[in-house]
């Protein structure tokens, strides 16, 4: 009886083996890509959270998803993490507002993010609307345009993207808002007005900085800013 065992049998095995490992390799590789991205999601997720909340002036909604990202552990692995973690966990810290602790870790965080991104060279993609008018001279309008520009110069740090972050800060710079529409208290008038000289001034600075270092200083002034007024007027944005 003829041995099974010949060389060319055993090939066989051999090579029907390895194409078994390689296609399990891959079926864990695709599988462990899939659970990476969609833990990334939820860390982006839990960043706007704190973003949206540091622009309302809501420091008791930063703590719980600034808290989350501090001490999540299944990302751990990655780099960078550490680095967004520790800036999480000084926003989840930050005793007020005005200290601007909360609002310099966001732009922290979206820094690290877009030099992530950049050195790994993973695309990331937003979705993009048109900015409100300026001649539209309303209180909600102008807002809208405040919180476009914040949309913006986070995608610029996220991506990073150099045009969209020029964007939001043109938009900034240009933001007119008229106290009386949102207060009749003078002395309050009086300091929303010095805020928004103050926010357009970081626009036309942000509209010329190139270092990635400066941006993500301008971006925590700037919601340090956002925060002081809406803190100031007790008027909250919508959260999102």
């Amino acid at each position: 009886m003829q041995s099974l065992y010949r060389p060319g049998f055993i090939s066989l095995i051999v090579v029907t083996v390895i194409l078994v490992m390689q296609l399990w390799s891959a079926n864990a590789a695709e599988e462990k890509s899939a659970a990476i991205t969609e833990n990334m999601h939820e860390y982006f997720e839990r960043v706007s959270a704190i973003k949206a909340a540091v622009i309302a002036g809501r420091l008791e909604d930063v703590r719980e998803p600034s808290s989350w990202v501090a001490t999540d552990e299944e990302l751990v692995f990655l780099p960078y993490i550490e680095e967004i973690q520790r800036y999480a966990a000084s926003a989840s810290s930050a005793e007020d507002l005005a200290t601007a602790a909360a609002a310099a870790a966001v732009g922290e965080i979206a820094r690290t993010c877009g030099e992530c991104h950049l050195v790994n060279k993973v695309e990331v993609g937003f979705g993009y609307a048109e900015p409100p008018p300026q001649e539209l001279q309303s209180l909600m309008t102008q807002m809208q345009r405040h919180l476009w520009a914040a949309d913006r110069m986070w995608t610029g740090l996220v991506s990073p993207s150099d045009a969209a972050w020029k964007q939001g800060a043109d938009i900034l710079a240009e933001v007119q808002l008229v106290p009386s529409d949102i207060t009749e208290d003078l002395q309050q008038q009086t300091r929303i007005s010095d805020l928004m000289q103050r926010l357009r001034a970081v626009g036309e600075r942000a509209g010329q900085a190139n270092s990635i270092d400066l941006r993500s200083y301008l971006y925590g002034e700037y919601l340090s800013l956002c925060a002081a007024c809406h803190s100031l007027t007790g008027a909250f944005p919508a959260t999102r």
